[in-house]
């Protein structure tokens, strides 16, 4: 078993390599300064007059101004890896270590990978104590300084409190003082100023919207890739796409997990250029998650997100509504090109006639292609899906949903349990 010691351990290192991976990509910047005047510690001591003696801290920022041989500003992170939510408790003897240490020479943060308490909240604010949440297989936002992130304060805010409930996994958010910050270097610059971060709100520049692009425009752009491979039928050959577009494809027989226990079929890295596949139980939707990384990179949304991590839950969205957050619209976008580049309409249609031809499938006034619960019916429209689906090596449901989408499906069962699933990308649409 593992101890609480090591969880806690685990989560400090992850979190101290991260804020060094962010230096060295140069997103560590405070005020006007680079982010060589940013030091960071892990296991640094600081001399504490009531004890008489060092106290270690788990993780320290300590940034500096040029020539200076004293910190401007120290902030202190303190890393709590527990499944169950943050307790008030935990803040107020964070905060009573502070106040022996550093009186208001410091900034602490609680970094957690679970969430706060509802009660918490309150403790946090009346303390100053800022909380990160923090979950490596998260996914990453690309930090604007000047137009924000794509994260919206509701979305962060979610993120952090247990009583607003869940959302997908954020690799950072963070919150201090009344305000939300999608990355390390918008918190750093809100302990700089009360007043405002590069011109913006600290609220406000959290906003960036994600716009709207036609499923037309995305059904050209899958198409433009497919004339790249020189394709012509049978199941698309996904990892020559990505040799064809120098994208590194890698499987690996884990099963990962976020923070949240939800398994992470696939996640893409923008900056490296890299898809990595986790373990599936299901080879067909595996296919359909390579398809759907594919899609955030030739929908360019490296623009707004560094990395991506992909759960079995983003590839049932539908209904996107006008409400529906930033990330929920990407993966909008990447489900339509996914279906588009994975079963090319064109092509579709010609093997679909063919089997229909072959079944013996005819319009006797009710639709191209109809089913109800009647057993006969029910029957060879499955035989159908099944061909359809060893064909282009995709799941039925895609290939259900797709008959849907291009007009040719007249459903009238009215049992449930005769369907396949919920409609998968049943709107192949992403709203502004």
């Amino acid at each position: 078993m593992v101890s609480t010691v090591e969880k806690g351990d685990e989560l400090e290192n992850k979190f101290h390599q991260y804020l060094l991976d962010q230096q060295s990509q140069g997103d560590l910047v405070y005020g006007a300064y680079p982010p060589q005047l940013c030091r960071i510690y892990k296991k640094k001591k600081y001399f504490c007059q009531v004890r008489d003696a060092k106290v270690e801290f788990d993780v320290v920022i300590e940034l500096y101004r040029k020539g200076r041989p004293s910190p401007h500003l120290i902030v202190v992170f303190e890393c709590k890896n527990q499944k169950s939510p943050i307790k008030e408790k935990e803040i107020n003897d964070f905060s009573a270590k502070l106040d022996r240490i550093f009186k208001h020479g410091a900034k602490g943060v609680i970094v957690v990978s679970s969430r706060l308490q509802s009660g918490a909240d309150k403790v946090a604010r009346n303390s100053r104590i800022g909380i990160v949440k923090y979950d490596q297989y998260g996914f990453e936002i690309s930090a604007e300084r000047k137009t924000g992130t794509c994260a919206e304060k509701k979305f962060l805010r979610k993120q952090i409190f247990e009583n607003v409930g869940s959302v997908k996994s954020l690799k950072f958010s963070a919150y201090h003082d009344g305000k939300f910050y999608g990355s390390v270097d918008q918190l750093l610059r809100g302990f700089a100023s009360n007043r405002s971060v590069d011109g913006d709100s600290a609220n406000d520049s959290v906003g960036v919207s994600v716009p709207y692009v036609s499923v037309e425009n995305i059904k050209v752009s899958a198409q433009n890739i497919l004339t790249k491979i020189e394709y012509e039928t049978g199941p698309v050959d996904l990892k020559k796409i990505c040799s064809v577009l120098s994208i590194d494809l890698k499987f690996t027989n884990q099963a990962v997990q976020d923070g949240d226990g939800n398994f992470i079929l696939g996640s893409a890295n923008f900056d490296r250029k890299s898809i990595l596949i986790n373990s599936h139980d299901d080879k067909k939707r595996e296919r359909f998650t390579i398809g759907h990384e594919i899609g955030h990179f030739c929908l360019n949304h490296a623009r707004y997100l560094r990395s991506e991590s992909i759960l079995e839950s983003d590839l049932i969205l539908n209904d996107p509504k006008s409400s529906s957050f930033n990330y929920e619209r990407l993966e909008f976008q990447a489900n339509t090109f996914a279906s588009n580049l994975i079963l090319p309409e064109n092509i579709f249609s010609i093997v679909t006639a063919k089997y229909r031809e072959r079944l013996n499938i005819k319009n006797r006034g009710f639709g191209y292609i109809y089913v109800d619960d009647q057993p006969y019916n029910y029957g060879i429209y499955n035989q159908l899906l099944s061909m359809l689906s060893s064909y282009f090596e995709v799941s039925k449901q895609v290939i259900e949903i797709k008959f849907g989408k291009m007009g040719m499906l007249t459903d009238k069962r009215k049992r449930p349990e005769n369907c396949f699933i919920p409609p998968i990308i049943a709107n192949e649409v992403s709203l502004s």
